[in-house]
């Protein structure tokens, strides 16, 4: 039987998101983009999950997005501050994401893009 996705959550929440460089520079840290206000679904929720080092890991929050993300970038709940910091380190609600999945359905038509924090 085929893996269907007969509903995408709903993306009624907002989040700010900072996108992570890359690269590291030259002392080790990462610089990140300017934040953007993306329209979500954000599941405060705790789930374990295998990260990218092959660790178990768990998750304070699972987020639905509308839009593609990075491993590394940062989001936090919520609408965008018009003083919003560039850098999301600063922020003590900012979280980053350690897993991130696209989930496309059978026909591919419709993709499940879901973030681990």
């Amino acid at each position: 039987m085929p893996i269907r996705l007969t509903r995408v959550p709903p993306r009624k929440q907002f989040a700010v998101w900072w996108a992570r460089s890359a690269e590291p520079n030259k002392y080790g840290r990462y610089s990140y983009s300017q934040p953007v206000e993306i329209k979500c679904r954000w599941q405060r929720v705790t789930k374990e999950f295998i990260g990218s080092k092959g660790n178990k890991l768990v998750s304070d929050s699972l987020v639905f997005p509308n839009t593609e993300m990075n491993v590394g970038d940062m989001l936090r709940e919520g609408e965008m501050a018009s003083d919003e910091p560039e850098d999301p380190t600063t922020i003590e609600a900012a979280y980053e994401i350690k897993r991130f999945d696209q989930i496309p359905d059978f026909r591919q038509r419709k993709t499940l893009l879901m973030a681990y924090l």
